[in-house]
């Protein structure tokens, strides 16, 4: 019996296409679609050119069908125009879906047919928190899905090597504890008397304003703490009840109080206003350490190359140097689960779409394996897919972002935007008067109004 359900789930496997690239050739078999259909695609920060392969290997496979891509850069501009559109009974056949909406907004979206794709075969294929995220029961209660990933990426620690050689030689490299970095920074900053007080900082943290992943950090050292953010049910904030919270707030805070001694971060060493905020510090080769996903390397480049357009001081690239994010317990004799945020875009397809299936037969072909190990030569950014995983993990730049993938979660968010601002002003609140323990109760009160004018439901536990 069990060789038998093994045979089964592999023959589902393989005939949805996401191991094989089976599916993809259905519409030749049958002759492709009774009428012209025109899909369209809107995405985020990806060019056109990444998806042209994938279009016109399914157009020519799928006669009579043409799929037409929109790039947006704006997210929030973008989730804006998307609600209104459908609200309309318009906008997008498919779109990419932060995981963080999923919560907010997944009943606008349209789920997989079983035979396209089911639970099953998705769990089989897809890393855990992909399964977590978008695998959602529906109004009966059945088990559904409702996008395909083609990547998921994970928040990780950049470092300037050279300044880790110098300052720690016994490693060259940062501690793989939070407590560790705190005497890191320690050892890495240069205090003096400049505008900003700092000629070196050791790590861009403490601050809510002028750090870009302020807010993922937070979230990732609630992971760490094994703080359970929601009662059972979700309908009630319980992370206030927990004392570790206050700790979390304390740990982060601790990097941008003048008091503590790993202090190393203040508003004068990022511009506030700026979009690239810490990237540039580093890039001058004046902050030692940043957080941040695989996408970060591309732009940290870039602000290496404007600073050297513009005659200004900046970093040898061959000095970024990328680690597994830092535990609270030392992932080397713990046996404690590690954990980092998760942070990726999903294409899904919106439930107002006329041509539905059609929409989920492409997302299929996009998730083959091969066009997802072509998808990441493009972006860089670590498959879903189990099966690509390890030698993704080889790569000498990207291969941490990969290892990551299977300890990456996700806090389930009633409105991720009104969370990120609730968390980064009681860290500002720190900064000045209050204490954890009473930005922790405020930040709970807010929350608890958020869920219940937007029901979480249970299966989006953590």
């Amino acid at each position: 019996m069990k060789r038998i359900v093994t045979i089964s789930l592999l023959c589902s496997v393989l005939a949805t296409g996401l191991l094989t690239g089976c599916f993809e050739k259905t519409g030749t078999t049958t002759g492709g679609p009774a009428k012209e259909i025109t899909l369209t695609f809107y995405g985020l920060f990806d060019n056109e050119e990444i998806y042209t392969p994938f279009i016109q290997s399914y157009e020519a496979a799928n006669p009579g069908v043409t799929i037409l891509y929109k790039k947006f850069t704006d997210p929030e501009k973008y989730l804006s125009l998307i609600i209104n559109e459908l609200a309309e009974g318009e906008g997008p056949d498919i779109f990419m879906m932060h995981n963080s909406w999923f919560p907010q907004h997944y009943k606008k979206l349209a789920p997989a047919p079983d035979t396209i794709v089911n639970p099953t075969v998705f769990k089989s294929a897809f890393v855990d928190t992909a399964s977590e995220d978008l695998i959602i029961p529906d109004a009966a209660g059945v088990e559904k899905i409702w996008g395909l990933p083609l990547y998921v990426d994970t928040l990780a620690l950049y470092y300037n090597k050279e300044h880790l050689e110098e300052a720690v030689p016994s490693r060259g490299t940062p501690s793989q504890t939070w407590e560790g970095i705190k005497n890191d920074v320690f050892l890495l900053n240069r205090q003096d008397q400049s505008f900003e007080r700092f000629a070196r900082s050791g790590i861009a943290m403490g601050r809510g304003d002028n750090i870009l992943r302020a807010f993922d950090i937070l979230e990732a050292l609630f992971l760490q703490y094994k703080i359970d953010f929601y009662n059972s049910t979700l309908t009630e904030v319980a992370f206030d009840k927990n004392p570790a919270s206050v700790a979390a707030m304390d740990l982060y805070a601790s990097f941008g109080l003048p008091s503590q001694k790993n202090y190393s971060w203040n508003k004068y060493l990022a511009d506030s206003s700026s979009g690239e905020k810490e990237l540039t510090t580093f890039a001058s080769g004046k902050l030692s350490m940043l957080l941040g996903y695989s996408f970060t390397y591309d732009d940290i480049l870039n602000q290496i190359n404007i600073l050297k357009a513009n005659g200004e001081d900046a970093i040898d690239p061959k000095n970024i140097k990328i680690q597994e994010i830092p535990q609270v317990s030392d992932p080397t004799t713990s046996a404690e689960t590690r954990k980092t945020v998760a942070n990726y875009f999903v294409p899904v397809v919106a439930r107002t779409s006329q041509n539905q299936e059609e929409a989920w037969k492409f997302l299929a072909s996009l998730v083959t394996e091969q066009n997802l190990r072509t998808y990441y030569e493009s972006t860089h950014r670590p498959s879903a897919l189990r099966s690509l995983i390890t030698e993704q993990s080889k790569n000498s730049i990207y291969g941490v972002f990969a290892n990551q993938v299977g300890y990456a979660k996700t806090i389930p968010m009633a409105d991720a935007s009104a969370y990120q601002e609730i968390f980064l002003s009681a860290i500002d609140q720190m900064l000045g008067t209050k204490s954890a323990a009473e930005v922790v109760k405020s930040m709970a009160s807010q929350i608890e109004a958020l869920i219940s004018s937007i029901h979480l439901t249970p299966q989006f536990q953590m």
